[in-house]
């Protein structure tokens, strides 16, 4: 008789294990889904985090300081320019870590300061913003509202506790979406060779400089394109991973058609015609790249963990956007308008758009704006900004700077001053 209730237990404990072992994890009704918003955040801090955690691998260079001082830079501009992911406490990391790098910042020498610092010195500043991998997921595995995001980033290391996932997504799937989208939009948007400005006697000069460049850069971009396909791992979906074998050997294809030399070419010595030959059959073999029928959102859209990756994907646009017209930017008014006379004694606010004549100081300049892009010359140099930025221009004793304020496709406006 008293055997049964030992008989009974163990038969409950039996049935008990059994459940447990077959129950799937569920998702902490508390942890928020993920989302792209997140996964980008998490992608962009990752990647910014492991430059820092870096910094001291410059230590054996006679220019360390300069290096270090060079990526500190670049890590505060990519986290000043960060949206807030709207976690108290990963933004309050993130603040903390700019408030560091910048104190780091101004214990470094200029970069163009001919003097550095000893490498003793400098790896002594940078020890206390180092190791910020293990702070940031530690940090990251106490965030309901970000463990999920973070874990399927591709650039960020994977949590060593995953947690359970309300997404059919994989960090790979992610990966595998974000890569082809990254890919497909940079063919899509492959400069053509050549420029309408290159007819105007005034910017003649620079089209055999202009072409040599576009064929380097596009030869550049081809091998970069083609590196970061290769790399992918399979997906195990038929429909992706032939979609991905087919773009891989359409960039492979036509890197073979693009001249061997043209990371190595000098603007002289390829006659210009041949120059423009080439130029012609590069943009011809890019534009053949992506398989022709062939739509990546659609075929997303039929599997779906990786339509679920896909509207993770931080590169990607979801799937049930609406499709919309490119903003409009609407230029301010320049100060002198378009009066270039303004500018003769060296300062001035003018807004420009065709090719036009401006004298600054008894110095003759062509400015002019195209695709976006400020293109300035003078005498036999040639400045292109695009997007906000600054060109200088030595002149004798002065200089004389151009800074512009804004652009839209065809018009910016610029700042003229002398120094």
């Amino acid at each position: 008789m008293r055997t049964r209730p030992a008989a009974a237990l163990i038969a409950g404990l039996v049935l008990l294990a059994g459940c447990s072992a077959a129950e799937q994890p569920r998702p902490d009704p508390q942890d928020r889904p993920p989302s792209r918003t997140l996964v980008a955040w998490s992608d962009a801090v990752c990647a910014n985090v492991k430059v820092v955690d870096g910094l001291r691998s410059h230590a054996g260079s006679s220019y360390y300081a300069t290096q270090v001082a060079t990526q500190v830079n670049s890590v505060l501009d990519a986290l000043d320019a960060l949206e807030p992911s709207g976690v108290k406490q990963a933004d309050a990391y993130v603040s903390d870590l700019a408030r560091a790098l910048g104190k780091l910042r101004d214990q470094l020498p200029d970069s163009e300061a001919p003097e550095q610092l000893p490498a003793a010195r400098v790896t002594a500043l940078v020890e206390p913003v180092s190791r910020q991998q293990p702070k940031l997921a530690r940090l990251v595995a106490r965030s309901r509202a970000l463990r999920a995001s973070y874990h399927l980033a591709p650039g960020c290391r994977p949590l060593k506790r995953p947690p359970a996932l309300s997404t059919s997504a994989t960090r790979d799937l992610v990966r595998w979406a974000d890569t082809l989208c990254a890919t497909t939009e940079s063919i899509a948007t492959l400069p053509e060779p050549g420029d309408d400005l290159l007819k105007d006697p005034r910017f003649a000069q620079f089209e055999s400089m202009e072409l040599s460049n576009y064929l380097s850069s596009l030869t550049s971009e081809v091998e970069s394109l083609t590196e970061s396909l290769a790399d992918l791992p399979r997906t195990r979906i038929a429909e992706a991973d032939a979609y991905r074998s087919d773009l891989l050997s359409g960039l492979r294809e036509a890197r073979a058609r693009l001249p061997r030399d043209a990371p190595m070419f000098s603007p002289f010595s390829v006659p210009l015609g041949q120059l423009r030959t080439q130029a012609r059959q590069a943009a011809r073999a890019v534009a053949a790249v992506v398989p022709a029928g062939q739509d990546l959102p659609g075929l997303a859209r039929r599997h779906p963990a990786l339509a679920d990756a896909y509207d993770l994907a931080p590169r990607c646009v979801s799937l049930d956007a609406p499709s919309s017209a490119p903003p409009t930017t609407t230029l301010p008014s320049a100060r002198d308008g378009r009066k270039i006379a303004a500018c003769q004694d060296g300062t001035c606010q003018i807004a420009v758009s065709a090719p036009v004549d401006v004298s600054i100081r008894g110095s003759r300049f062509t400015t002019a704006v195209s695709d976006g892009t400020v293109w300035i010359v003078n005498g036999s140099g040639l400045i292109r900004l695009s997007g906000p930025g600054t060109a200088r221009f030595g002149t004798g004793e002065e200089t004389v700077v151009f800074s512009v304020k804004a652009t839209t496709g065809t018009a910016a406006v610029l700042d003229v001053s002398t120094t």
